[in-house]
């Protein structure tokens, strides 16, 4: 009898991507496109995560994967750490990750004011000179993270659009406590991710960002197997969500 494996995917990073904030077990952004892809989950994210930290985790990577995805640099910039710095570590995360012949999604970081700095102020307690130099510094590590995606030839999910007119302020914010993201918000994530990873193979794509997704609990935790869109996606890959893995 030949052992048959599912395709890996491999979550990397911080708060953006775990399960707790959605108040609904495989509630987070992996867990729903795992499930959407069909794919064994590898997940190494974990709440508070920093760059740093996933250079770390990576120690624990598999030798290799066919998506990976990637959200990291927010806990930096709260902690006051200079776009420079984050940057360079997000570069060593890009060497390491690209030599794992995945598909890789990167993401911007989100905005939960809304660019509004008053609200920014309120919320963390900053002066007005310390909210305006942490914009910049958002701004400096986004267009970083950009150009990153760009150099190396990944996907990139820009979550500042994406998030943007749903934040904290809001009747129907996609965040809690703060910065976190809720269901509404995970699932918004990982349905970008989702077309992000199978439009490359349907010819063109559609950003997320122009429109409100549809709000769709994550379900009951147990995978569905992969859709039509994705398994081709991934046959013409090489590489099917239920191939054998050489």
């Amino acid at each position: 009898m030949q052992l048959v494996a599912m395709a890996i995917y491999l979550a990397l990073g911080d708060s953006i991507s775990i399960d707790d904030y959605t108040g609904v077990r495989g509630g987070g952004a992996p867990s729903q496109l795992a499930r959407k892809l069909g794919v064994n989950l590898v997940d190494l994210t974990r709440d508070g995560n920093t760059t740093q930290g996933v250079l770390g985790d990576l120690v624990a990577a598999p030798a290799s994967a066919d998506v990976v995805t990637l959200t990291a640099g927010g806990n930096d910039l709260l902690a006051g750490e200079l776009p420079r710095a984050t940057l360079r570590q997000l570069h060593q995360i890009a060497l390491r990750i690209q030599a794992l012949g995945a598909r890789v999604v990167l993401n911007t970081i989100y905005d939960p004011s809304d660019g509004d700095n008053d609200v920014g102020r309120r919320e963390l307690g900053l002066s007005r000179l310390a909210t305006i130099a942490l914009r910049r510094r958002l701004n400096a590590v986004n267009r970083g993270i950009a150009s990153l995606a760009g150099k190396h030839g990944f996907l990139l999910a820009d979550l500042e659009r994406l998030f943007h007119g749903h934040g904290v302020t809001l009747n129907e914010p996609w965040f809690v406590n703060l910065i976190e993201p809720n269901l509404a918000g995970a699932t918004a994530i990982a349905e970008q991710w989702y077309e992000l990873l199978t439009s490359i193979e349907t010819g063109g794509h559609r950003n997320r960002a122009d429109r409100d997704p549809p709000y769709r609990p994550a379900g009951n935790g147990h995978s569905t197997g992969p859709s039509a869109a994705s398994a081709a996606a991934f046959r013409r890959r090489g590489r099917s969500p239920g191939a054998r893995r050489g």
